[in-house]
């Protein structure tokens, strides 16, 4: 199959080019002009398109003689504008083509729920698909923007799409920081003035500053659970699943006109978190009771039952594999040369 990978030079993207090679799928990409990630896929059997996004005509020739398009281009930060209109202009090539696609698959994100309960509570845990959506920012915004975009263009051209909402994307050495007393305090802090967070505390009351007052230092590890005992929880993304989880969504039937949550295997526990950190680091975690609790999960049940997503980054591999990229031993781009468990 010809498939087009926006952003092939991305986090995800040019993981994803890897595994689609793997498969024998004949891949063009988009690139920026002088794109600083191009590193990322130098040297791999296919076809680079360098432009940009936003504009159609650019678009429209990305996408000629393509048989499918995955869309994982996207600005993290304060880039609204950019992105909305770069998923307005990849929707409206690929419903110019809808006669010619296969499929369109569009990578949104859990922030369009979103399921971490920081801003406003989850209606409910886990958080599945048919979790309502209430935005809190406005990358999730343009996410879901681009969601209504594509759902949009299939109905007026006939487009088949498929949604992948991936949760909290990380490689590298990312991990790392996610159970420290740094990581800790952020989620704390963004709740303080948050009544409906399910993390607030009550008027007053800066739980970062408790926190933060016992530390170390913020690279400490944290081990952090409630008063009643149960710990805190976070299920990120490793970006090799995502790129995993987007080839199911390419090539299994049961995947057209759906969407799909991606989230590492089941949620990684504080405790398990920053005992591996301190394993690791050589540093003695700090152990903390607080009055509120982060749920942050995503359940992948529909993905795991019917396209057949098996994620492979638990926590131990993935702090596995963090460590060896921290040691120059290799780079995470796929899972081959995986450091030992």
């Amino acid at each position: 199959m010809k498939t087009l990978v926006t952003g092939a030079a991305g986090q995800v993207g040019c993981r994803l080019v890897r595994q689609l090679l793997e498969r024998n799928h004949e891949v063009r990409g988009t690139v920026l002009v002088e794109d600083p990630a191009l590193e990322r896929v130098e040297g791999l059997d296919i076809e680079l398109v360098a432009g940009d996004l936003t504009d159609g005509a650019f678009t429209r020739r990305a996408v000629r003689g393509m048989d499918a398009v995955i869309h994982t281009a996207n600005l993290v930060g304060p880039y609204f504008e950019n992105n909305v209109r770069t998923n307005l202009e990849v929707a409206r090539a690929c419903g110019e083509a809808a006669d010619a696609l296969d499929r369109y698959i569009y990578v949104s994100s859990s922030g369009v729920f979103p399921n971490n309960g920081e801003v406003l509570a989850c209606a409910y845990h886990p958080v599945d698909e048919q979790h309502p959506k209430r935005p809190d920012s406005e990358y999730s915004l343009s996410k879901l923007i681009g969601e209504e975009v594509a759902e949009m263009v299939a109905r007026c051209t006939g487009l088949r799409t498929v949604i992948v909402r991936p949760s909290h994307v990380l490689s590298g050495t990312a991990i790392f920081k996610q159970f420290t007393v740094a990581c800790v305090c952020s989620v704390l802090r963004k709740a303080e003035n948050n009544p409906k967070s399910e993390l607030y505390a009550g008027e007053g009351r800066k739980l970062w500053e408790e926190v933060e007052a016992r530390a170390e230092d913020p690279d400490q590890p944290c081990s952090v659970r409630d008063l009643d005992g149960r710990p805190w929880y976070y299920q990120p993304n490793d970006a090799r699943d995502i790129a995993g989880c987007l080839v199911c969504a390419l090539e299994a039937p049961g995947a057209l006109d759906a969407s799909f949550n991606a989230g590492a295997p089941a949620p990684f526990t504080f405790p398990e978190g920053a005992g591996m950190l301190a394993e690791i680091t050589g540093r003695e975690p700090l152990e903390v009771r607080l009055p509120v609790r982060w749920r942050y999960d995503h359940d992948i049940t529909r993905a795991k039952s019917w396209i057949g997503y098996r994620p492979r980054g638990d926590l131990e591999t993935m702090m596995a594999s963090a460590r060896a990229v921290a040691g120059g031993e290799y780079v995470d781009y796929t899972w081959e040369g995986e450091a030992p468990r």
